[in-house]
């Protein structure tokens, strides 16, 4: 084991040790509230996106930082067809509950007299999330057919690709329209209502100038607050993912990308849930 295999061990079992425990409480909190009665509705879409949060840390995080500690270290064919495939659900379910948090958020802000402001979104957020679930876990239910142990431990695979402790074989049937297809859809709309966001307060904050009020930075409106903070996270996660999904692109399309380049990808992927909590408490949002 090198030295540059127990650095790597490390960072990702930090990650995954300090997103877990900072998840983990502002979960704990989050729900405090709901048995206190004092929970927004905005709070069941951040208990669902720090327990997504938790999921991919340990699914993903925990398996990197010990095979690069533990040579060797190998899950077998259904552990990896297992871990593999809660990676792939829980991926999803970052990227729905990101765009539902934005979109609640958007409609949240949006002027009184817009047709956003009307919409009953209070009464669609839990079954939302239920559907999220029901959704991701269906639509990934093909990733246990393509995946498999070490490839080491089998020369035949071929017309895959190595996933260091895991082998993923036939890759173009492996990754399918319908998770592409999910991954543009929710993406594409968080832009959108990010965007909206975003033009609702460069409106409200020329509003603010023009009656010579406070400016809009020392505001002590909880919305504005909580909208900043979405927008944040928004921006985080978009970050994240672009460089997570192109490097794993790469990687499909040419064959001989380094490790260490698919180490900088698991990496960006695990900044999100191990940012996102602390942010969250750092902000005051919940």
């Amino acid at each position: 084991m090198s030295v540059l295999d127990t650095v790597l061990g490390v960072i990702f079992l930090s990650q995954t040790g300090v997103g877990v425990l900072g998840n983990s409480f502002l979960c704990f909190y989050i729900f405090t509230l709901f048995s206190s009665r004092r929970a927004r509705p905005m709070h069941v879409i951040l208990a669902q996106l720090t327990m997504t949060n938790i999921i991919g840390l340990i699914s993903r995080g925990f398996p990197e930082g010990v095979f690069f500690l533990q040579k060797g270290y190998l899950l077998g064919n259904l552990g990896c067809k297992m871990v593999f495939y809660v990676q792939r659900v829980s991926r999803g379910l970052s990227i729905g509950t990101t765009f539902l948090l934005s979109a609640f958020q958007a409609v949240t802000v949006s002027p009184s007299n817009s047709r956003l402001a009307k919409v009953k979104v209070q009464k669609l957020i839990r079954p939302s999330c239920v559907s999220l679930w029901i959704f991701n876990m269906i639509l990934e239910i093909n990733v246990p057919l393509y995946v498999t142990g070490p490839r080491s431990h089998n020369s035949s695979y071929t017309g895959g690709f190595d996933l260091l402790y895991c082998y993923w074989g036939k890759v173009s049937q492996g990754i399918t329209i319908l998770p592409s297809l999910r991954d543009i859809l929710f993406v594409g709309g968080l832009v959108c209502s990010s965007g909206y966001i975003v033009f609702l307060l460069d409106r409200h904050h020329q509003r603010v100038q023009y009656i010579h009020s406070e400016s809009l930075s020392s505001g002590t409106s909880p919305e504005l607050k909580a909208t900043e903070t979405v927008l944040m996270l928004v921006s985080i996660f978009v970050c994240a993912y672009c460089i997570s999904c192109g490097i794993t692109l790469y990687k499909v399309y040419v064959t001989h990308l380094g490790v260490q380049v698919m180490n900088v990808g698991t990496f960006a992927a695990l900044c999100f849930p191990t940012i996102s909590p602390f942010l969250l408490i750092h902000r005051g949002a919940v």
